[in-house]
């Protein structure tokens, strides 16, 4: 079943109302994980329809959970960001408190070489003797195109033959850096990074509506958005959360950035093969089906793609458009974005293409096998009778021919029969002669 636009707005307003993601899954009869994706995705509308109801004069019995939070499981990591302005870090300490899962480490600032962070080099080789799974920022203030990719020339150039579990991210917060000029920059940056990389944009709330976010997404894997407030902003989507720059951690003297990461970033990267890491091998056997479909419920914002391999990374794919598609094969189940998924081979137009059917974007459905039109036996039967009728025939002719030959043979016993012969045989002779 397809999942509408004016569908996504009830689902909305249902939220907006107070109900909570698991009611609105029973009313609606879909899965709680899609309905908690779905709102996520439309956080912006959930908040448009919240501002308009109250300007309208309605009462909210019960105000709605924050969008970013509506997802039922809470954060799955806590971490804290560092630099050289947190001087000399007892890494044995911070790898003993209990609320760091990770840490992202400044690399540098600015695009020389000097500008390094004086810190990184230690705070990289403590974290990784001590087995703290570590991300890498580049702290930014190019003004333009060029200067944001000698940035992040410079940026690759630094992580290089390293290996970090967490995003490598462009920082860009520095307010002498043109309003005009910020996006450009960060797709310069991205672009020249190459992509050996699992890369992030970060910023802070006010920043956000000064860039197209929507470009700066094509050119990275995920956004990390600073905002102290109480009652943080709900319509940026992010996958980490920078939520005070006032944290204490053991270990380091006075205040340190924390952090909440909301996706299994260590096994994102990994399966892509990025960030230093060899790419997991998956075992992509399909195990040949019938009576399946996949069933397209979106076409775009999210869209279902179809890929020539079973492999997201893959150039070659198509958007699949609304409808069904045969599946011949179901291959293995992965998890995508904190998402599970599993790989199908679907025909499309008689070509063999694979599909991850991730449950915000369509469905497997089962299906009652065509039968076949029976055949009319008709002209079967009656050649079929027509052999018959020629073998007793041949039969018929066989035994006339056998009663002749035996005809023969009695005649050729015969004495008077054999005189006869010997005389023809002398005569020929004579006549040979």
């Amino acid at each position: 079943m397809s999942i509408t636009q004016e569908r996504i707005r009830e689902i909305c307003k249902s939220f907006v109302s107070g109900m909570n993601a698991e009611q609105i899954a029973a009313v609606e009869d879909l899965d709680t994980a899609v309905v908690e994706l779905l709102l996520a995705d439309h956080a912006k509308e959930c908040c448009e329809i919240q501002a308009y109801l109250e300007q309208m004069g309605w009462t909210l019995e019960e105000k709605p959970a924050p969008v970013l939070l509506v997802r039922s499981s809470p954060a799955l990591a806590h971490g804290i960001d560092v630099s050289k302005h947190q001087g000399t870090i007892n890494w044995d300490a911070v790898a003993a408190d209990p609320s760091v899962q990770f840490a992202i480490l400044r690399a540098g600032y600015g695009r020389y070489e000097s500008q390094v962070d004086a810190q990184w080099a230690r705070n990289y080789a403590e974290c990784k003797r001590l087995g703290i799974p570590v991300g890498a920022y580049w702290y930014s203030y190019a003004t333009t195109q060029a200067d944001a990719a000698t940035e992040g020339r410079l940026f690759a150039k630094v992580l290089a033959g390293k290996q970090f579990e967490y995003p490598v991210y462009f920082d860009q917060e520095d307010g002498s850096i043109p309003a005009a000029q910020r996006t450009a920059c960060a797709l310069a940056f991205f672009d020249a990074m190459g992509a050996a990389w699992y890369k992030g944009y970060y910023s802070y709330t006010a920043w956000m509506p000064s860039v197209d976010l929507g470009s700066i997404r094509q050119h990275c894997d995920t956004v990390w958005l600073a905002d102290y407030r109480a009652n943080p902003d709900q319509t940026i989507q992010r996958d980490m959360h920078q939520y005070t720059s006032s944290g204490t951690v053991a270990g380091i003297g006075g205040r340190v950035d924390c952090n909440r990461a909301y996706v299994d970033f260590p096994a994102l990267i990994k399966g892509a093969g990025k960030n230093g890491f060899e790419k997991e091998e998956t075992n992509m056997d399909f195990v040949a089906v019938k009576n399946l479909m996949l069933e397209v419920t979106s076409a775009e914002k999210p869209a279902c793609q179809a890929f020539s391999t079973p492999d997201v990374n893959d150039d070659n794919y198509r958007n699949l458009a609304l409808g069904q598609y045969r599946i011949t094969g179901v291959g293995p189940t992965v998890t995508l974005g904190g998402m599970q998924g599993t790989w199908y081979r679907i025909d499309l137009s008689g070509e063999e293409w694979y599909c991850l059917a991730l449950p915000d974007r369509c469905k497997v459905v089962e299906v009652t096998e065509e039968p076949q039109p029976e055949q009319d036996l008709t002209e079967v039967l009656e050649a079929v009778a027509a052999l018959d009728k020629m073998l007793d025939d041949m039969d018929g002719k066989l035994d006339r021919v056998l009663e002749k030959l035996e005809l023969v043979q009695q005649a050729l016993e015969d004495p008077a029969a054999q005189q006869v012969l010997d005389k023809l045989e002398k005569a020929g002779a004579a006549l040979a002669e």
